[in-house]
């Protein structure tokens, strides 16, 4: 009940906590065994601006779950998040990708410590080209943010898109633009991520 009474506060009171977190990737899931690593350069383009740095290690659970952990760096000054990504409907035939990402996180943020809870839907599709497969995806975050002084619950959609060029094997592109809903950034990010297996190595 208390989520609740936040969630419905936090729509009307004014902050000075803003959502930041991208999504950078789709719902496509990592195979048991494999793991990657990845960047994430990411502009912020309103409230004041800015740009963050993140790094991220992904490693899969099961055939439907993968989880993440991040760091990161910037304009927001220092944050941390870890994420599990649950997509219980695959990608098959005309059914696009369906699933949620729930994590949490601290940040620091000037003078302001951060709390962050986050839910996010999200849908992806992937689709063949003659140049590699490209995945598109949509998310709408839902992040509850706690400070000292307040607490509220941000949304913004993020729209990306992942890119596997047909003879790059050892590394996968994508971009992302986040646009603002209530109490959050709008950015622009790219980022690359990097698959290997424990005992080959990247990208083999």
């Amino acid at each position: 009940m208390k989520f609740a009474k936040y969630f419905v506060l936090g729509l009307f009171l004014s902050s000075t906590a803003h959502a930041y977190l991208s999504i950078a990737e789709s719902g496509e899931v990592l195979a048991p065994g494999k793991y990657q690593v990845g960047v994430e350069p990411q502009l912020l383009t309103n409230k004041g601006g800015g740009a963050n740095f993140d790094v991220f290690f992904d490693t899969s659970i099961n055939d439907s779950t993968s989880a993440r952990i991040l760091m990161g760096a910037g304009a927001v000054d220092f944050n941390a998040f870890a994420s599990v990504k649950w997509m219980p409907f695959p990608d098959v035939e005309n059914q696009p990708a369906m699933g949620l990402r729930v994590g949490a996180g601290l940040a620091r943020d000037e003078e302001e410590n951060l709390l962050q809870l986050q839910v996010a839907p999200l849908v992806s599709k992937k689709f063949d080209t003659e140049y590699g497969l490209s995945v598109p995806y949509f998310a709408i975050p839902f992040t509850y943010l706690n400070t000292k002084e307040e607490n509220v619950v941000a949304t913004n959609l993020a729209v990306g898109t992942e890119f596997h060029y047909v003879d790059w094997t050892g590394v996968t592109l994508g971009a992302e633009l986040g646009v603002d809903l209530n109490k959050s950034y709008s950015y622009v990010s790219i980022f690359a991520t990097f698959p290997f297996e424990s005992q080959k190595g990247f990208g083999k």
